[in-house]
């Protein structure tokens, strides 16, 4: 026959998708790093641009980092 055949009962596994977690903290961290390079002291090692890069990509690297921790803990959890 070729009717319509009765949808499959499954449960869906509600856990959270690790991109959005990932880009909230590299984006935050940049932003941290950024106000940190405009409001801390300058520096005579490098150029404000120098600093402005560094900081701002170091932070974005932990905070990545921070994000993929959060999303382990809350996909543990899910």
């Amino acid at each position: 026959m070729g009717g319509v055949s009765e949808p499959s009962r499954r449960r869906a596994r509600r856990a959270p998708k690790i991109g959005p977690f990932l880009l909230t903290g590299g984006l935050l961290g940049l932003a941290a790093g950024l106000v940190i390079s405009a409001v801390g002291p300058a520096t005579d090692r490098y150029g404000a641009m120098g600093e402005l890069g560094f900081l701002g990509l170091g932070c974005a690297a932990l905070g990545v980092l921070l994000g993929g921790i959060v999303f382990v803990l809350l996909d543990r959890r899910a």
